[in-house]
């Protein structure tokens, strides 16, 4: 690339134009020789023959030598679906089917429930090793912190001679608000 800057380049070639002369050329790129091409170690010819039928494949059976990047891709799949038809944890995986979950009964979604603190406990039982047993005999949460709702008024707090709605203070109409505190723009009511 030339040290000129894209601008004056093309200004230059305009005004060339312009004067009726050809554009000059572009100065030849000078390319770099190549670097000599370096021996890529070949791996040994791998033979598919060696590979132990679909059929015989058990839950112990070891497929790295099916995923190989030599072995047709095919093949790759079709030791992968046999493996994955013989683990039971993946054969009978049912994922998270939201429809399926039944929200109305206790137990209904996994992993969770109602009784919470049992449900803690649990937890914490797997996250610090405690034993189910000692789980068991974890004092149970306290609920004093709860507040109880107000008691409602008795009958002998309530006054003993009747209220006239004339004895009761209207309130004054508030003044319209100025319209410094109007939030609606423009816009009036009709």
């Amino acid at each position: 690339m030339s040290e000129e800057g894209f601008l004056s380049r093309w200004s230059r070639r305009k005004r060339a134009v312009e004067a009726g002369l050809p554009p000059p050329e572009p100065p030849a790129a000078v390319v770099p020789e190549a670097a000599p091409v370096s021996e890529v170690p070949q791996e040994p010819h791998f033979d598919i023959t060696t590979l132990p039928p679909i059929d015989s494949l058990t839950i112990d059976s070891d497929i790295a030598a099916f995923l190989r990047k030599e072995v047709p891709a095919a093949l790759q799949r079709a030791a992968l679906r046999k493996a994955w038809t013989l683990d039971p944890a993946i054969r009978d995986f049912i994922g998270p089917a939201d429809y399926a979950w039944d929200y109305n009964a206790p137990d209904g979604v996994p992993g969770a429930s109602l009784d919470l603190p049992g449900n803690i406990r649990e937890m914490l039982a797997q996250a610090f090793g405690t034993p189910a047993e000692d789980a068991a005999e974890l004092p149970a949460p306290d609920t004093s912190i709860i507040e109880a709702p107000p008691e409602a008024p008795t009958e002998e707090a309530a006054p003993s001679t009747p209220v006239m709605l004339s004895d009761v203070a209207t309130p004054e109409p508030a003044a319209p608000a100025s319209s410094a505190t109007r939030r609606h723009g423009s816009a009036l009511p009709s």
